[in-house]
């Protein structure tokens, strides 16, 4: 787990205020208001503290002009976007996630399990983080990806086309049931590479196993 710095302190206990590190450039302001009912004046003559979560929502401020403006999620999370799932009301997605430094920003906000809760929930999060690097930031493994594709072959073709099927280690550690849980069949599996001795010595599948994913 990633180390919080105080630029993640929510707001000044005394004064309720973003922390100085929080604080929005004039470029920043300027920059998250294009395409909005907001003018440049009007935000840039605000008061910092007057920005905040509720702000975003009211004005329709969401992930794509926050990005653009390089609003950070510790600046984010010191307004009021204080949890995984506020983050989410602002548009941000899994696909946000797979830009690595701003996934390890989330993890260090809000902690892995609280991301992962928010934001890795469908077959569809699975074939977008599988190959990048917030599978590890975020403590996932193959397996983990293939049981969101449970009675989902195509989901789990995708997921296991972006994890190296060929590499001699793509099921390692995964469980024979969860692969079979999947739907994937023996057909399918071949052309990824992965054969029936490369499922028995990477996944530790039995007889019964191969036979059940149609290694006949």
């Amino acid at each position: 787990m990633l180390r919080r710095e105080t630029a993640y302190a929510q707001f000044d206990a005394e004064r309720g205020a973003p922390t100085p590190e929080a604080a929005l450039s004039l470029r920043q302001r300027v920059s998250m208001v294009i395409g909005t009912s907001l003018t440049a004046e009007a935000v840039v003559s605000m008061p910092d503290e007057a920005i905040h979560h509720a702000f975003f929502l009211e004005h329709r401020i969401h992930a794509a002009l926050l990005r653009a403006a390089g609003i950070g999620v510790a600046q984010l999370k010191a307004r009021g976007t204080d949890s995984a799932e506020k983050l989410a009301a602002l548009g941000y997605s899994s696909l946000h996630l797979t830009d690595e430094s701003f996934c390890a920003e989330c993890v260090a906000a809000y902690g892995a399990d609280a991301v992962l809760t928010q934001f890795f929930v469908s077959p569809s999060d699975a074939i977008v983080l599988a190959g990048s690097p917030a599978v590890a930031l975020l403590g996932l493994d193959v397996g983990m990806l293939l049981l969101l594709c449970a009675d989902r072959p195509s989901a789990a073709r995708e997921v296991l086309v972006q994890c190296a099927p060929r590499s001699g280690t793509c099921l390692r550690g995964v469980p024979p049931q969860t692969l079979i849980e999947t739907g994937l069949r023996a057909p399918e599996l071949r052309k990824l590479g992965l054969d029936a001795e490369a499922v028995r010595a990477q996944a530790l599948a039995s007889p019964a196993d191969l036979y059940m994913l149609e290694f006949t």
